[in-house]
């Protein structure tokens, strides 16, 4: 994935509550590939589409647990959508949850994803209005794969009402599994319920940096 970082984007103050980009990152993930019908996706970021076929969009959903070998611990569920920005194609993070207050205030005031907090059990997520998702996962046969390169790409989001391409770059240790997913009926995932799983991945141990 290719996309241009906003070069005019300013430097945070020191004084933020939270670290500065970039967040190198540590920890192990359960992902899923859905194509989901265009019509139902979340608003994306101004200037940005869809990278649709037929009608069809593809959406990443991740459990993530970040461990203390990187810059923070806590855990994660997010939905992303592949989408064309420029000449290139990126994620849009449209929902995300995480149990860290420093996460939700330093993914907001620094790249422009929406994070909210939420309580977390093993593949499992809730807010205190309800649950949103519970996933199981399980490894299917074949060796783990060790990707050779890191690799890179970027976060597409609104950030103080611009649209605003952030780097990411992600290596490890990932290996194919079989998923099931429990979507809140009334919860804010309800939209990929519409949706059908594609393929799912165990990363075991991967390392991620997240902004420039």
């Amino acid at each position: 994935m290719t996309a241009q970082q906003d070069p005019h984007r300013p430097a945070e103050p020191a004084d933020r509550p939270y670290p500065p980009e970039p967040w190198d990152l540590t920890g192990t993930g359960a992902i899923t590939t859905w194509r989901v019908p265009v019509g139902v996706l979340p608003e994306l970021p101004s200037g940005v589409r869809a990278a649709a076929v037929r009608g069809t969009a593809l959406v990443t959903t991740a459990f993530v647990r970040y461990d203390d070998r990187g810059l923070m611990a806590y855990d994660e569920l997010l939905a992303a959508v592949l989408v064309r920005h420029g000449r290139g194609v990126a994620l849009s993070i449209t929902d995300i949850w995480v149990d860290s207050e420093t996460s939700v205030a330093g993914g907001r005031g620094l790249w422009g994803i929406p994070k909210d907090l939420a309580t977390f059990g093993e593949h499992f997520a809730e807010t205190a209005d309800g649950p949103i998702a519970a996933a199981s996962f399980s490894a299917r046969r074949g060796p783990a794969v060790r990707l050779p390169l890191p690799l890179r790409g970027a976060v597409v989001q609104t950030l103080d009402g611009r649209t605003v391409a952030s780097p990411i770059r992600a290596g490890g240790t990932v290996r194919p599994a079989r998923a099931t997913w429990d979507l809140a009926e009334d919860g804010p995932l309800a939209w990929l319920r519409g949706g059908r799983p594609v393929t799912s991945l165990l990363a075991r141990d991967f390392s991620m940096r997240f902004g420039s």
